[in-house]
């Protein structure tokens, strides 16, 4: 077997990247956003060059996430993205198993571009250098500017080519800073229907805001925070005591206290508490009491002691090797806990620069963060020339929050121009977003038709079964075969996984429907005794098969290969425990699996022991 480009190099993911693998879902997508507005409409074929030729100078964004024993990893993706017009709400689920499986995507509407990126795969300001060599190679194809203006000129490739895990090098004993786990005051609205998302951009001056925060003599970052305090306070407490205090997460760009270039994560969050205690407090009193939080928290060796936590955490033997599903229920168990300590996060990129030639171009970058559960509402900053934006992103029908701090602002001498995607009302809409017309998700929904018809039908059968009852659970085979088809359905039909997934998928719940069937019919064996071994016979072919059309990615179905092989002793056991009474065909099945297996290492060489390794590195 060749050795296969695809996924031949590899590498851990940082220390920060290991948790977002494990706690991601549709409603906690982990995937922020940042833009760039051009000042002409978008030509997508240009754009999609450009793509192919910056991606291959970004080692860190030309991965695709892969599942070991242990952790997640990522591997070389040699595969290309395609870009697409914009046709959803932003900062949506990124599938690592689709869309080439990379781990952000590159859209555009209008005049401008959009670089979504899975949290697992860089920073803010990663993302930001990505998307700003992107926007160089774009315009410079537009322009028809020769190589010497080529956008590695112009993004340093020390900096492009670096995904080491700074978490680690800079790492050193310390005493360790935990994170709170304390409840938080936490906002409630009206949702909006389906995953429709609310977008409302601040355009405000730079000069006003600056001005702003040295009249109380604090950065931009604690003005903006007590004002988002001060907000959900007047708002949402109705300046009433709580029990709970307002918490703002706070992301910290690590790269500013110690040595890194780093494109892959190094930033730790910081956390901002204020508790109302009923007296009639004022903006000045937030404002004191934030910027003594963040002048004691955003240190140099408060920065050590978070990763000092991290990195222990993840240098104890114990914990390395304990298996991936493990990490995976305790890693979400903390998670949840410590993100319950949150009332919303404020993200401040800072100001993005672009070089001088290009300047005319680029009217102006937005930054965009998904929400969660537990987050409905986030906020985040950047800021371009004189212009500073700061965008809110809810999933809440009404704007209270937003209309609040935007108010304050103007009342604090900051002009602030809005500008919204249209949702849930036509106000502040500038054309600048899709309208999206949702079909109420039809696949979806079919589905859940489908899946609650099956179950009605199994409840009926049973109690047909259970008032006619002659000897026979004939019942059992029905919703046997039912359920099957709903496995069938949800996993391998409306799925994503890949097919050796579904196969391993398809395999256990076919191993389970002979042994129910044989049951319903007073159980004479036969199922352990063929209908299991013989299962395994066809998966095990199923993956041979699969290895043999895909050679170029045959490793992404050795993994389900070893399963099977682990599968094919479980007959054996049956056999010593007296359950299997006509073995030949479950001797058959485990020695053709074992040879398979070993067919395949031998032929895979190196490539094997390169899987193994990052399969199970620990």
């Amino acid at each position: 077997m060749k050795r296969s480009p695809q996924g031949e190099r590899w590498r851990r993911l940082d220390n920060t990247a290991k948790i977002f693998p494990v706690i991601a879902s549709k409603s906690l997508s982990s995937v922020f956003r940042i833009s760039a507005t051009l000042k002409e409409e978008i030509d997508p074929g240009t754009l999609q060059t450009a793509l192919e030729e910056v991606l291959p100078e970004f080692e860190g964004f030309s991965v695709r996430l892969g599942r070991g024993f242990f952790w997640y990893y990522f591997e070389h993706n040699k595969r290309m993205p395609v870009i697409e017009r914009e046709t959803t709400y932003p900062c949506k689920y990124i599938d690592p198993r689709s869309s080439h499986q990379f781990l952000f995507r590159v859209s555009y509407y209008d005049r401008r571009i959009n670089l979504e990126v899975f949290h697992a795969v860089t920073d803010g300001l990663g993302a930001v250098n990505f998307l700003k060599a992107l926007v160089y190679r774009y315009l410079d194809l537009k322009k028809g500017w020769k190589s010497e203006h080529n956008f590695s000129q112009k993004i340093s490739p020390d900096i492009s080519m670096n995904v080491e895990d700074s978490y680690v090098r800079n790492y050193k004993k310390t005493e360790k800073r935990k994170y709170s786990s304390k409840s938080a005051y936490h906002i409630k609205g009206e949702p909006l229907p389906l995953d429709e998302e609310n977008i409302l951009h601040g355009y405000m001056g730079l000069k006003e805001l600056k001005e702003a925060g040295k009249r109380y003599n604090v950065s931009i970052t604690k003005f903006l925070t007590a004002a988002l305090i001060w907000s959900i306070y007047e708002e949402f407490l109705e300046k009433k005591a709580s029990h709970a205090p307002i918490g703002i997460s706070i992301p910290i760009n690590l790269r500013t206290f110690f040595d890194s270039k780093t494109m892959a994560n190094f930033f730790a969050v910081t956390l901002i508490e204020y508790l109302s205690d009923g007296k009639d407090h004022t903006f000045p009193e937030i404002l004191k009491t934030v910027s003594s939080q963040m002048d004691h928290n955003i240190t140099k060796e408060r920065m050590e002691e978070v990763i000092s936590y991290n990195v222990s955490n993840e240098k104890k033997w114990y914990l390395r090797v304990v298996p991936l599903f493990v990490k995976w229920g305790a890693i979400n168990y903390v998670f949840r806990k410590n993100d319950k300590a949150y009332t919303m996060t404020l993200s401040n990129i800072g100001p993005i620069d672009v070089l001088e030639e290009y300047r005319e171009d680029v009217e102006r970058f937005h930054m965009l963060i998904g929400v969660s559960n537990r987050q409905p509402v986030k906020c985040a900053v950047c800021s371009y020339g004189g212009e500073v934006v700061v965008t809110f992103t809810s999933v809440f029908q009404d704007t209270r929050l937003q209309d609040r701090f935007f108010d304050f602002l103007q009342s604090e001498g900051v002009p602030v121009k809005t500008e919204s995607n249209g949702v849930p009302e036509k106000r502040d809409d500038k054309g600048m977003y899709p309208q999206i017309r949702y079909d109420q998700e039809k696949m979806k929904q079919i589905a859940n038709v489908f899946y609650g018809l099956m179950i009605f039908m199994s409840f009926i059968l049973g109690i047909i079964n259970y008032a006619t009852y002659s000897g026979s659970m004939w019942s059992v085979i029905a919703i046997g075969l039912m359920a099957y088809a709903v496995i069938t359905v949800r996993y391998s039909l409306l799925h994503h996984s890949n097919l050796g997934a579904k196969l391993l998928m398809q395999t256990a719940a076919a191993e389970a429907l002979w042994v129910a069937i044989d049951y319903s019919n007073g159980y004479s064996g036969w199922s352990v005794n063929y209908g299991i071994p013989s299962t395994i016979l066809f998966a095990d072919l199923s993956v041979v098969f699969l290895i043999l059309v895909n050679r170029m990615n045959w490793q992404s179905y050795f993994m389900y290969q070893i399963a099977i092989t682990v599968f094919s002793f479980i007959p054996l056991i049956f056999w010593a425990a007296g359950l299997i009474t006509r073995p030949p065909l479950t001797i058959v099945a485990v020695t053709l699996t074992v040879i398979l297996l070993a067919v395949t290492i031998l032929l895979g060489d190196r490539s094997v022991k390169n899987e193994l390794k990052r399969r199970f590195h620990i």
